[in-house]
């Protein structure tokens, strides 16, 4: 599926289902502990494959309501209490469903967007008295090898991640966003704000390892551009993302929400 904005990666299995793996699980908790429950009015953007759309589904039962918008949304799964609308967040346009929401939650959106700081403002107001906006985010982190098989092999990996790193910020990410967000949280007025951070081992051949490879699978023809060879992209992709003996440190999470005052 061709990207409707001019977002990084595309909506496909090979990107999202590595991502809800190592996401998931903090996702999860982050919902467990502000307690959404049966009833309540959610709202997911940037639903990607659908994995949190479903949670909540099941945590708000057949009397709440979830709506789930993105760019793409041929992997969201049609369900009783679910609407699905197609937007692109990088719009200034009116949410499809103008809440008032318990629960308003987005991963890995924001930090695509040009109007971040303004929609978190804009998703604050549209939070129910006690409601909860919930974001998450890759930060920028040196590449980090844990073991490789060889050093060579480990200073490509880095040059690798490097390029796909600059890829993003030519297509208009901003890679310390996450680091942004608590105080815009604060900026827009909600309370009990709080960010956690997350990273750990991925390797060659488990779920995080091939998100890098699909990662860089999908931008190979930009990172050549930056100066690595067709050679090297495909040791990175069909070798070293294949091998158990390279280990690498994950890409840096950070999951931060807040409260609008009761």
């Amino acid at each position: 599926m061709p990207n409707i904005a001019n977002y990084v990666f595309n909506n496909v299995s090979a990107q999202l289902t590595p991502l809800e793996a190592f996401l998931d699980p903090f996702t999860h908790a982050e919902l467990d502990e502000i307690g959404v429950g049966a009833g309540w009015t959610c709202l997911d953007l940037g639903a990607g494959g659908g994995s949190i759309t479903n949670r909540l589904c099941e945590l708000v039962g057949p009397d709440g309501r979830v709506t789930a918008v993105d760019q793409d949304t041929h992997m969201l799964t049609p369900q009783p209490n679910v609407d699905i609308h197609t937007q692109d967040m990088s719009k200034d346009e009116p949410l499809p469903v103008a809440g008032p929401f318990e629960l308003i939650h987005a991963r890995l959106l924001t930090h695509h967007l040009p109007n971040r700081r303004e929609l978190v403002h804009r998703l604050a107001g549209t939070l129910k008295p006690g409601g909860w906006l919930l974001l998450g985010e890759f930060v920028l982190s040196e590449p980090y090898v844990v073991t490789a098989p060889t050093e060579k092999d480990a200073g490509l990996f880095r040059r690798v991640l490097a390029a796909l790193y600059e890829v993003g910020r030519r297509h208009g990410v901003h890679q310390e966003w996450g680091n942004e967000i608590h105080a815009t949280m604060l900026d827009a007025g909600l309370t009990s704000v709080r960010t956690r951070w997350h990273s750990e081992a991925w390797t060659g051949g488990e779920a995080g390892s091939r998100l890098l490879s699909n990662n860089v699978s999908q931008k190979r023809e930009q990172i050549i551009e930056t100066g690595i060879s067709g050679d090297e992209v495909d040791t990175f992709t069909e070798v070293l993302m294949r091998d158990p003996r390279m280990v690498t440190r994950s890409h840096l999470f950070c999951s931060i929400r807040g409260r609008r005052s009761a």
